[in-house]
């Protein structure tokens, strides 16, 4: 799957809404995300599907659309005559996924990841957490620290992937059930051992999924 990393806009927000309430459920405080899209002490990703063009077929003559302007037309009649056009992709749905991360002192803290549920096992949520670090890195952050649920054992072992230790729960954390959460931390980010690692894990990751696009 082509998916890459940007910031948050504007134009994210209703989609990423959507992923929030598909993953935490519809009791979940929802994230102001307008509000937080200038927040100096806060980084949004979101992993999106790749802008290729897409090919289709080109209607007859006859099937062009009748209320087209004469130039519209004539563009459509000029594709045909190369066999296909090309469209933009789907404008609805190509927000695969977002992570939250808020700078707190020398933590960063990831507050949300999630991945809509139908891509989940792709890849995405390891793509938003690698690009979570390397945020908290461009930052300055020492730690980089989360909550997840207790009974999450999948996620938990991406975490522990990346070097993140389990230091204490939070009791009925999570408002849909009263589950307890996993506090989980690194150590320090900034070391070259860490460094090290870091590099290791992410030549894995492209090894298997491809490379790892971060737009500016």
């Amino acid at each position: 799957m082509d998916v890459s990393l940007r910031r948050l806009r504007a134009e994210d927000i209703d989609q990423v809404i959507e992923i929030e309430r598909e993953a935490f459920s519809p009791l979940w405080a929802s994230t102001p995300f307008k509000r937080e899209l200038n927040n100096r002490y806060a980084s949004y990703l979101v992993a999106y599907r790749g802008s290729e063009v897409r090919e289709t077929a080109v209607p007859p003559n006859d099937d062009l659309p009748k209320n087209r302007s004469l130039w519209g037309r004539f563009a459509l009649l000029t594709q045909a005559v190369l066999g296909r056009r090309s469209v933009p992709p789907e404008p609805d749905s190509n927000v695969t996924g977002y992570v939250s991360v808020w700078y707190q002192g020398e933590e960063a803290h990831i507050t949300e990841i999630a991945v809509r549920e139908p891509l989940r096992g792709n890849g995405i949520g390891e793509l938003l957490l690698i690009g979570s670090l390397r945020s908290a890195m461009e930052y300055g952050s020492q730690v980089m620290t989360l909550e997840v649920r207790v009974s999450n054992f999948i996620a938990q072992r991406l975490y522990e992937k990346y070097d993140f230790k389990l230091v204490g729960t939070r009791k009925a954390y999570y408002s849909d059930n009263r589950e307890d959460a996993a506090i989980m931390t690194t150590s320090p980010i900034l070391t070259d051992e860490y460094e090290q690692m870091f590099q290791d894990r992410q030549e894995a990751y492209r090894s298997r999924w491809g490379e790892i696009h971060i737009d500016s």
